[in-house]
Formats: C-alpha cells, sequence, structure tokens
C-alpha cells in the first residue's frame, strides 16, 4: 500500500514538473512577443438591400434580407439595379434556395437555371452565379418559384464577394454542425476500436458499442449533411439530400438497439419501434419514387415516431434508473430527457411555423450532445467497470495456471496443455523432463530457502533455454518439463548441452554434488497416427526412463547413457 501511495506521488511530480516547464515556455512565447499580420479574414459583403420584388403587377421595395415575402402567388419575381462595385468580374453572388426552380436574368437575358424539378423536390441548396456574366448589365432579376404554391417565400442573406471570401463566410456560419460531426466521428472511431477489444475479449458489451457508434455516425453525418455544407463545391446534390433523409429517419434505429442491449424493460416495444423506424424510411423513399408524395412531406410520419420511441426510452430508463437505482445509466436518463425536450419543442415550434427548419439545427445538436454526452459517460463508465472484472479475471486465471514461484505454467496448465495437443496432431512431438537431485537433503542441511533458490535457478535455466522452442511447466515441487513440437524438436540434442553449462555456471552457493537431471523423447506422428492420451503417457514414461537413467549415472551406477547427461 505504501509502495503505491509513493508511486502515486512520484507520478504527481512528473506531472507537475510536465506543466511547469511548459508554463516557462508559454511564458517565453509572451516576453519575446513577435507579432504577425496574417490573411484577410473578414466576411463576405451581403446585397442584402436594394431589392424589390413584383406583388399585383407592380414592383414593391422588400426589406432587408432576409425576409418572408407573400405574394399569393407560385412565382416570386426580385430585382435589383447593378452598380460598379457590384459587377466587378471576380464577384461571385451566392443565393441558397429551397423551391423547385431558380432563373436569373441580366438585363432580361438568362444567365443561370437550376430547376430541382418537382419529382425530386430537393429542398435547399446554394446557387452560385459569377458577376463576370452581367458585365456591362444594369439590372439582376431572380425568378423562383415555389413546391406547394402557397404564395410565401422565405428568402435568405445574398452575398457578393469573392469565392475564396464567400467560402470563409459559409465555413464560419456551418461551424457548429461541422464541429459537431467532427466530434461525432471521433467518437464513432473510438466506439469502435472499444467494440473490436471488447468482441476480442468476448465480451457481450461489443454489440451495444457497436450500437451507439453507429448512432454516433449517422447523428454527425445528419447534421453535417443538413448544413449543406457539404454542396460548397457543387457534385452531385441529390447524393447529400437523400443520404441526410436516410440518416435523419434511421438514426434512431441504433440508438433503439443500444437502449434494447442496456436494459431489459419494453424489449419488445423497443423492438417493434426499431423495425418501423426501419420500414417508415423505405415506406417513404417508396412513395416518392412513385410519385405518391415527396420525401419531404413525410417528415410527420418519422417525427411521431421519434416522439413514441423517446416516451418509450425514457419510460424504460425511468424503471431502471428511478426505480431500480442503476446508477451506471443516469447520464444516459438525462440525456434522454435533454434530447426529448430539445426534439419535441423543435418538431411543434416546426409545425406551428414559429421556428424555420434552417433554425433548428441547433436545437437538434445541443440535443443531441446532451444525449451523446450522457450515453458516452455511462459507456466509458461500463466499459472501466468491464476493464477492471477482465483485469481480475486474468489475475484469477493466471493464478489457476501459472506457478507463483517460477511464474512458469503449473500442472493444471500442463495438463491442459497434454490435452489440447490431441486436437493440434503435430507431425513431430517431444517431452523433456526435469528433476532437482537432491531436493530434500538441500532443504534439511540448507534450509528452505536454498532449495526455493535451487529450484528458482532451474526454472530460470529451463526457461531461458527451452522458452522459445516450447511450453515450459513446474509439475511438481522439484519436477519441471517442457514440451516441445514441429521443427523445434530437431534444437532439443544441441539446446540440452547448453542447458547443462548454464546450470552449471549459476549453481552458486548450492552443492558440487548436487543439480539438475533431465531427460528427454520423441516421436515422428503420421498423418493417420492420432495423437492420444495413451501416446502422450506412453512418451512422458520414456523421457522419465531417460531421467532415471541420468540420476542412477550420477550416482555410479552405469545402467546405459540412451540419451541423458547429467548437469
Amino acid at each position: 500500500m505504501g509502495e503505491t501511495a509513493a508511486e502515486g506521488r512520484r507520478s504527481l511530480l512528473v506531472f507537475a514538473a510536465l506543466a511547469a516547464v511548459i508554463f516557462l515556455f508559454f511564458c517565453a512565447a509572451v516576453i519575446y512577443a513577435t507579432p504577425l499580420r496574417g490573411l484577410d479574414s473578414s466576411s463576405a459583403q451581403r446585397m442584402d438591400t436594394g431589392w424589390s420584388y413584383l406583388s399585383g403587377g407592380e414592383y414593391l421595395t422588400a426589406p432587408s434580407l432576409p425576409c418572408t415575402l407573400e405574394t399569393g402567388e407560385d412565382t416570386l419575381v426580385l430585382r435589383h439595379a447593378l452598380t460598379a462595385h457590384e459587377l466587378r468580374a471576380e464577384y461571385v453572388l451566392t443565393f441558397r434556395t429551397r423551391y423547385s426552380s431558380i432563373r436569373v436574368y441580366a438585363d432580361g437575358e438568362l444567365i443561370y437555371e437550376a430547376a430541382e424539378g418537382a419529382e425530386h423536390a430537393l429542398s435547399s441548396m446554394w446557387h452560385h452565379i459569377p458577376m463576370s456574366q452581367c458585365a456591362g448589365c444594369r439590372e439582376l432579376t431572380v425568378e423562383l418559384r415555389s413546391y406547394d404554391g402557397s404564395g410565401s417565400f422565405e428568402i435568405g442573406s445574398v452575398l457578393l464577394d469573392s469565392p475564396g471570401a464567400i467560402r470563409y463566410t459559409l465555413l464560419r456560419d456551418s461551424a457548429a454542425p461541422i464541429t459537431f460531426s467532427s466530434v461525432c466521428l471521433l467518437l464513432t472511431v473510438v466506439l469502435l476500436l472499444a467494440a473490436l477489444i471488447s468482441a476480442r475479449w468476448g465480451s457481450r458489451t461489443h454489440l451495444s458499442l457497436f450500437a451507439l457508434s453507429a448512432f454516433m455516425l449517422l447523428s454527425g453525418t445528419w447534421i453535417l449533411l443538413d448544413s449543406k455544407i457539404t454542396t460548397l463545391n457543387g457534385g452531385n446534390y441529390a447524393l447529400s439530400y437523400f443520404l441526410s433523409y436516410a440518416a435523419f429517419y434511421l438514426l434512431t434505429v441504433p440508438y433503439l438497439l443500444y437502449v434494447r442491449l442496456q436494459l431489459n424493460d419494453f424489449r419488445r416495444g423497443l423492438t417493434v419501434l426499431i423495425w418501423a423506424f426501419i420500414a417508415n424510411a423505405a415506406l417513404c423513399l417508396a412513395l416518392h419514387r412513385a410519385g405518391v408524395v415527396q420525401l419531404r412531406q413525410t417528415a410527420v410520419a418519422v417525427h411521431a415516431l421519434i416522439i413514441l420511441s423517446l416516451s418509450v426510452v425514457t419510460l424504460a430508463y425511468w424503471r431502471s434508473v428511478v426505480r431500480r437505482r442503476e446508477k451506471l445509466l443516469r447520464f444516459s436518463f438525462a440525456g434522454v430527457l435533454a434530447v426529448y425536450a430539445c426534439g419535441l419543442g423543435s418538431i411543434a415550434l416546426y409545425h406551428l411555423g414559429l421556428l424555420r427548419t434552417a433554425k433548428s439545427a441547433p436545437l437538434y445538436i445541443l440535443g443531441l450532445s446532451l444525449l451523446i454526452a450522457g450515453t458516452v459517460a455511462d459507456s466509458a463508465a461500463s466499459f472501466g467497470r468491464f476493464w477492471r472484472q477482465k483485469e481480475s479475471s486474468d489475475r484469477y486465471r493466471r493464478l489457476a495456471v501459472e506457478d507463483s514461484m517460477t511464474s512458469l505454467g503449473n500442472r493444471n496448465a500442463f495438463q491442459l496443455h497434454m490435452a489440447g495437443l490431441q486436437s493440434r496432431q503435430p507431425e513431430r512431438l517431444a517431452f523433456v523432463a526435469f528433476d532437482v537431485d537432491d531436493l530434500k537433503q538441500i532443504n534439511d542441511r540448507l534450509g528452505h530457502h536454498v532449495g526455493d533458490q535451487a529450484i528458482y535457478t532451474a526454472a530460470q535455466c529451463i526457461r531461458s533455454v527451452f522458452g522459445s522452442m516450447g511450453s515450459c511447466f513446474r509439475i511438481g515441487g522439484d519436477e519441471f518439463a517442457v514440451i516441445v513440437t514441429g521443427r523445434a524438436v530437431s534444437r532439443v540434442p544441441d539446446a540440452l548441452p547448453r542447458f547443462a553449462h548454464m546450470v552449471a555456471a549459476q549453481w552458486g552457493p548450492l552443492p558440487a554434488s548436487t543439480g539438475v537431471s533431465y531427460g528427454w523423447a520423441s516421436i515422428d506422428i503420421g498423418p493417420d497416427t492420432p495423437v492420444t492420451a495413451e501416446l502422450l503417457s506412453r512418451l512422458q514414461a520414456e523421457a522419465d526412463q531417460s531421467l532415471y537413467r541420468m540420476k542412477q549415472e550420477r550416482k555410479g551406477c552405469d545402467e546405459g547413457a540412451g540419451s541423458a547427461e547429467r548437469a
């Protein structure tokens, strides 16, 4: 206990010294401050004023963007007079729309068109119009057509600047979803590694960790794709659109699976909800493909499923955490309550028309962040408990198969290894037996501590010479065995003299009349010869006979040398 406390104090001292040195370097940076002027990172200019819109056959002055314009028609026409400053060739005009089509005219000439098409209804996207196409023009006209003909148009801010400035502005405005997605991706990798480690160790927690990593991945993917920042460089917009819906419609599935694996309540109900989400996503895509309904109009169904699943999960956690007082799930329960509040509030405000879709992302990010934080905290605690249990299990397993004095395998390990040979069918097999000579006399004359030294010395010599060739065991008080298989059997005759020399060199204060006797036997096993318990017993008996002959030689009884020598 005292050694552990001392080691802890030494570790704290190292960390304190590390922090002190880093602080000194920071002080040096302040003392020798060298200011540098960086690149201009100012926001892109905006063209949010000076617009007029067509309503009732005449142009009316539009308020400063962003704003909502009511025209009562399915088409909105915007007009803006161009100045020399706005006509710079390197500038780009950037719109973000969520309408079925956009057409841009310069002095009545069509310079840009992006018809998303009613058959796809691809939600909001970015449009970038080079101002070089407007050279010498005096007026810019933008025509927007809505999906549903409601006559209400939400117009966002319009950017007009160089591509670099616009890129910086859009990335800065999307900092929250980018950061959230990056954290989710990092957590996905960490959880996958933890799941693989758990699976390798045979723990059932790997299924929960796999489910949680899938939830992290889908959450980060949905938030990133929904921000539309992935379309900044163009490409196939439909890929971002459909994957965003897939991630949103299915992200609840792995979380429900995680809860089902963690809790014992409502397992059947959670299973039904899991398949309901999967079936709903497939059905919505099929209906969209058949032209029955647009994909964005199916959000009501998934919102209802989310509310239902959150209710079931909350009740399940309530029973486990509150009624059964399972402390390992308390942070997950708090996270569920948080995401319930944020998600339900966002959905309600969306359907009441009080919250624009583009502005609901922060609420989702907040709720998901709290849920993820709580779930990860509980998973980390659960993984830590599993790690401690594994260490304890490994310690007891090691005690069951390892000799405490020599760190060689004990007799139990020897018997398990012998049993395993019967299923491995090696081509060659050798059994080497060792015995410390006159150990009882050493204990009686010099003390048990000297006898223990003799046993330890013999074990270290056996490990040093034969450890790379086969498996070493202490099978009795003064008895050892080495089992060698395969090509390594041919190295045994050369290894025995080296062992004898090492024992003689390390025997030290032990009586010269004592030592370690050994004997060995080997057999070539054909493909038709099964390795049976009888064969192994016969091989061990032959090695014991070789060992006995060596002991007799040491006593001056020449009964045949065989393949044994004396150390």
